[in-house]
């Protein structure tokens, strides 16, 4: 591969799929296409180069925005802008020099050399010692303890890429790698955050959510749909089915403090039906072990009786404090706690927190649940894109 002399490009690595053996092209390859349609009207041009990608830049490029959009896709731990020259002591040190020296200049500077052609008359000591030299006439403090700023310089047989800092990326897999999964998506913090770490894991979500309101239209102007962009930020695709809750309510009114856990069990289905339809092989929730009365051990398990789809939570064992936390980081918090008529928030008296799952099916085979299931998807609306 050929570099042009101070060219200055972007250096993507993979983290985890590194580590994927014979399936590792595959990973790459989902990850490359990934990243195109993220960058989709950025100026640039994507290469692999042994055990990373190269975004070339051109003089028109928005390096500021390419790397804000980077920074959101799963599966690369990281990216680093390199500054490429030729792979020699003198060229490296040069270089080194020339992006140490720019201005605002860090106090203290710790170099991180790493040599993967090993036929080269030098090794990686050899340039952390040739760059110190330089540094320290700079005035800059070259430490390994307590250092303002890191400079790391990877050795090719073709070129040598020296970058001051690291950004870190989502990690995870890529979008896609682990096929389709349906997400069941409230108003509420904790279930964006579960779509979030669905899509870490490689999944591609179908959203889900039943809504109060009088008519799907109004359902998809509303507060979920602005949460569901801002997901789509960490992956532009998805297929969202905004589905009615009035017909499960008035077939389920009646069972007082069974309400709850028949309306998670409906959801249930609700998403199974989805899935199948979708070819998903997942269903998502946002639950976390006895946080609400739904979320009981017992009423989880009756809740799920009968579904032929794994059910995975991703939050089983956080916290609200933790969750919170983590909703904050990925920029969904604000929009979650925005106010909101959500189904999920039935205020039943006394809702049961042990519920069998025989009684549970008993319950929604009273209730019709069937067929119940089969009305409020035909009155739902999917919106895609």
């Amino acid at each position: 591969m050929e570099f042009q002399k101070g060219e200055v490009l972007i250096t993507v690595r993979f983290g985890e799929l590194w580590l994927k053996g014979k399936n590792r092209n595959s990973y790459i390859r989902l990850l490359e296409k990934n990243i195109k349609e993220q960058l989709s009207g950025e100026k640039f041009a994507l290469e692999r180069y042994y055990d990373r990608l190269l975004l070339r830049l051109f003089k028109d490029s928005e390096l500021g925005s390419i790397g804000n959009k980077l920074k959101r896709v799963f599966g690369m731990s990281g990216f680093e802008i390199s500054n490429v020259c030729e792979p020699t002591l003198r060229s490296i040190t040069a270089t080194a020099k020339k992006v140490l020296g720019a201005e605002p200049r860090p106090k203290s500077v710790r170099i991180d050399a790493h040599r993967s052609y090993k036929q080269l008359p030098f090794d990686s000591m050899d340039i952390v010692r040739s760059i110190k030299g330089a540094v320290e006439k700079l005035g800059i403090d070259p430490t390994t303890k307590g250092y303002e700023k890191e400079l790391r310089v990877s050795v090719t047989k073709d070129a040598a890429f020296v970058s001051l800092g690291k950004e870190k990326g989502q990690g995870g897999l890529p979008v896609g790698s682990s096929g389709k999964g349906v997400i069941l998506l409230s108003g509420g913090i904790d279930s964006p955050v579960a779509a979030w770490y669905a899509m870490k894991r490689g999944v591609e979500p179908v959203y889900v959510h039943l809504h109060a309101f009088q008519s799907a239209d109004e359902a998809a102007n509303g507060k979920v749909m602005q949460m569901i962009k801002h997901l789509s930020g960490f992956y532009p695709h998805y297929k969202t089915y905004f589905v009615p809750s009035h017909i499960f309510q008035a077939a389920a009114f009646q069972f007082g403090k069974y309400e709850l856990v028949l309306l998670k069990a409906f959801m249930l289905k609700v998403a199974e039906q989805i899935a199948k339809k979708e070819g998903a092989n997942l269903i998502f929730t946002g639950e976390s072990l006895g946080q609400v009365a739904s979320q009981t051990a017992e009423n989880i398990c009756a809740e799920q009786y009968g579904i032929g789809i794994p059910v995975l939570r991703p939050l089983i064992g956080y916290d609200k404090e933790e969750i919170i936390k983590i909703a904050k980081s990925i920029g969904t918090y604000e929009e979650s706690i925005k106010p909101y008529k959500d189904v999920c928030s039935i205020n039943a008296k006394n809702p049961k927190l042990n519920s069998q799952k025989e009684k549970v099916k008993e319950l929604l085979k009273k209730m019709g649940a069937r067929s119940v299931v089969n009305r409020s998807l035909k009155a739902s609306k999917s919106i895609s894109a």
